[in-house]
């Protein structure tokens, strides 16, 4: 079974702000997938705000 792959999300310094793991199955559903991202860097900018 492969085990996928990871992408991660860092700020401007480098500095870890959030992973994901990409599965088969995440991959199947990426409308669903994306909105995850789009969320996730949403709260970032509201964070940086």
């Amino acid at each position: 079974m492969k085990q996928g792959y990871r992408l991660v999300i860092v700020d401007k310094d480098g500095v870890l702000v959030s992973e994901f793991q990409l599965t088969e199955r995440a991959l199947a559903q990426p409308e669903a997938f994306v909105e995850g991202i789009k969320a996730t860097i949403d709260s970032i900018e509201e964070e940086e705000s």
